[in-house]
């Protein structure tokens, strides 16, 4: 697209606001990475379950198309073949995986050379599902990037729910990891809760206190995951996380076809993707999903509120820190949280679905359910219907809780 330096908001596609470019608001167009989410955050969509062959099919449109990272789980089943299919199939697209002892080795045996290590840096988190103390955690996690840097690896410090968190401890985790070889470091809005002028605020305030290269990863739950994370570029992020029509957990991440277009438009920036293939890359994604766009949208779209695990939702509830389970209660806009049990499904979320119908199981027995219903729901490409999972948990011996 030709683009004249002296009216970058108008191209022979397109006029943008002129006011963009001011000079009292103008961000200056510089290069960014965009990080694809969507084979990773889309295993936390409730009614979603890639196989191999989608995960595939995906990676390599997104190569294809101009998209140079992308990120998988090692926690759902069959994570081990998604691996090794996408190492072998030499993709223009650095693969990252989280650091997960004992299943990590794998991945890096398979080429795997980046990683996310987690650091659950909301202090409400640490203390009512964690239930252990900052200290124990921030060693727990330089432990860890020590390792992943020992093992040879980029490490990127991934900090859920870190727009919940004090600054002064963001601060510490990134400076502390910075010095053990970090070379990234992720904000996370786990719940959408936060807003453009505060993701700018966090990532300019880590690009003045430390070296590291600064990523945002938003959701969507109040419709501003794509307004976050363009206010992240405008911090000073050198890497914005995206998905493929939004998709991700509950109403979804920022979508990857709105930032780019945003990016390209609003702010000039060649992001150096197709953008004639946007259309189909999203309709792929809309045909392997079985997910229509409409699924992520906040407040009313069917997946808004929409559960596979629920672990540290019970944890919060019972350690009387509801507020912090959920973006805003379900019930302020007519809604009730949903648990279904699939292929992403945690032992909280079996143990609910369970007293949810009067039922219990020993720990073996939770774990057997556990387990089988993860393959089912990965295997039928959707979560169990009720009538599947207790047939499921029948079978293993579940029974009354009276």
């Amino acid at each position: 697209m030709q683009r004249n330096p002296q009216d970058p908001w108008l191209t022979s596609a397109w006029a943008a606001s002129r006011h963009n470019f001011d000079p009292a608001v103008a961000v200056p167009p510089r290069t960014v990475q965009l990080h694809d989410l969507t084979i990773r955050d889309g295993e936390e969509c409730a009614d979603l379950a890639f196989n191999t062959e989608d995960k595939v099919r995906i990676a390599e449109m997104l190569a294809s198309v101009g998209i140079r990272r992308s990120e998988v789980f090692l926690t759902v089943p069959g994570w081990t073949e998604v691996v090794r299919a996408l190492m072998a199939r030499n993709l223009p697209l650095d693969l990252w995986v989280t650091w997960q002892p004992g299943r990590v080795e794998r991945a890096l045996d398979l080429g795997v050379k980046h990683v996310m290590v987690w650091y659950r840096i909301g202090e409400d988190f640490q203390r009512h599902v964690a239930r252990r103390s900052r200290n124990e955690l921030m060693d727990e996690m330089l432990a860890s990037v020590r390792a992943a840097r020992a093992a040879g690896t980029t490490v990127n410090l991934f900090l859920p729910e870190s727009t919940r968190a004090d600054l002064e401890h963001i601060t510490a985790a990134a400076q502390a990891a910075e010095k053990e070889g970090a070379s990234a470091v992720t904000i996370v809005d786990s719940q959408g809760v936060a807003i453009p002028a505060a993701m700018r605020y966090l990532v300019s305030h880590l690009k003045s206190v430390t070296n590291l290269e600064v990523e945002v990863h938003c959701h969507n739950d109040f419709g501003l995951a794509v307004a976050n994370v363009l206010g992240g570029y405008e911090g000073g992020a050198d890497v914005l996380q995206v998905s493929v029509n939004g998709i991700g957990y509950r109403a979804g991440n920022a979508s990857m076809e709105s930032v780019i277009m945003a990016l390209e438009v609003l702010y000039g920036v060649d992001t150096g993707v197709q953008l004639n293939r946007l259309p189909e890359l999203c309709r792929t994604v809309e045909d392997i999903s079985g997910i229509p766009n409409g699924y992520f949208k906040p407040i009313v779209g069917e997946g808004a509120f929409r559960y596979e695990q629920w672990s540290a939702t019970k944890a919060f509830i019972e350690g009387d820190a509801r507020p912090f389970a959920f973006p805003f209660e379900p019930e302020v806009v007519g809604r009730t949280a949903q648990l279904v049990i699939g292929k992403w499904s945690d032992r909280g979320a079996v143990i609910q679905k369970l007293a949810d119908y009067g039922l219990t199981g020993s720990p073996e027995q939770i774990e057997r359910i556990l387990d089988r219903c993860q393959r089912k729901g990965a295997a039928l490409g959707r979560p169990l219907r009720d009538d599947e999972f207790l047939a499921v948990a029948e079978d293993e011996g579940a029974h009354s809780s009276e």
